[in-house]
């Protein structure tokens, strides 16, 4: 006769659909968790008849070491991902999360990229994007320290990752599509924006936002890469429309939106080209105000920081401190952007 399985922490948490954090707290007796659901996880917990590994308890006391691996460049784009990952760390504090950020460069190596590591005693690594000449650096670096890796922000492609955290850039190319669409009356002549198409999250909203438009534009989508470089972006719009002066919308599906908006002001065509750009920063938001720019897409990057920690603690709390766990990670977690006017921005 086949010996039934014990209950787990896992089966708890699926039972009342909350998190594994969550039901740790309660069976522990830790803050953090109201009266009212610590009696709801002890209520089922004895209903499937679980029962505390002491062993496992012992286990889940050691610390939970997070190195996060973060490009100093792009700080628009990474300033929120970091404040979204601090402020989970921070929550998790009472669970022995740590957080250790180690900032990386051009002129990073792989031998100082490992030995940071492992001045962390990290148990995972959270790479977050990066450009396709510091990847390799990453790449490498975490191939010789063999570490779980979740990866963030929807960079170079890591075939190694246990877990992908991004925003859904898809659907960031399809809103920007379908509001020009809603707010072009005639013809739609339109142009992206973007950063490289080496990098994944840049090449999937391309290449969404050019489908999408596809079903309403008389012309195909003109491509620019930028490098998510200021200057780059200024000269390739004024490239632009030295070449197709009929260009009525401009995506921005990176950060270079200041650019691309001084050029359109400095030439009056403020209103005549309609503009959608990315995230919310002060010259962007200062941009909608004036009507320079109309709408944003707002990739929620606090989210996806604050859910990338917690994936991560979930992980090795169930992988250090419940013996023959095969719990694996959601291999890609998608967040969803949204669509930011100028009602509604603040």
């Amino acid at each position: 006769m086949q010996e039934q399985k014990r209950a787990s922490v896992k089966d708890i948490a699926a039972k009342l659909n909350i998190s594994l954090s969550t039901v740790h707290k309660a069976l522990t007796g830790k803050p953090g968790v109201s009266e009212g659901r610590r009696a709801e996880v002890l209520a089922v917990a004895e209903e499937l008849g679980y029962v505390v590994n002491t062993a496992a308890q012992s286990l889940a006391r050691n610390d939970i070491n997070l190195a996060i691996i973060m490009p100093m460049k792009w700080q628009e784009y990474f300033a929120e991902l970091k404040a979204g990952m601090e402020s989970e760390i921070a929550a998790l504090a009472e669970c022995r999360v740590n957080g250790s950020f180690i900032y990386i460069t051009d002129d990073t190596r792989t031998e100082e990229l490992c030995e940071s590591i492992k001045e962390t005693g990290a148990d995972l690594i959270i790479v977050c994007s990066s450009s396709s000449a510091l990847s390799k650096t990453v790449i490498r670096a975490t191939e010789n320290v063999n570490l779980p890796i979740f990866r963030v922000g929807g960079g170079v492609d890591n075939p190694g990752s246990a877990c992908d955290v991004t925003v859904d850039a898809p659907l960031s190319g399809r809103i920007a599509a379908d509001f020009f669409a809603c707010a072009v009356s005639g013809e739609i002549r339109a142009a992206v924006f973007t950063g490289f198409l080496d990098i994944a999250i840049h090449k999937a909203k391309t290449e969404s936002f050019s489908e999408r438009i596809g079903l309403y534009a008389a012309a195909p989508v003109i491509v620019c890469e930028t490098d998510d470089n200021e200057e780059i972006a200024y000269a390739a719009v004024c490239e632009l429309f030295e070449k197709h002066p009929d260009i009525n919308c401009i995506y921005i599906s990176t950060s270079t939106s200041a650019s691309v908006c001084r050029y359109i002001e400095e030439n009056g065509l403020a209103g005549k080209v309609l503009l959608v750009g990315t995230d919310v920063f002060d010259t962007l938001r200062e941009n909608i105000k004036r009507g320079v720019m109309q709408a944003t897409i707002y990739q929620n990057q606090e989210k996806v920081g604050r859910y990338a920690i917690r994936a991560a603690y979930e992980y090795l709390y169930m992988k250090n401190s419940y013996v023959g766990c095969e719990k694996e990670p959601e291999r890609n977690v998608l967040i969803s952007p949204a669509l930011l006017l100028r009602a509604n921005m603040e």
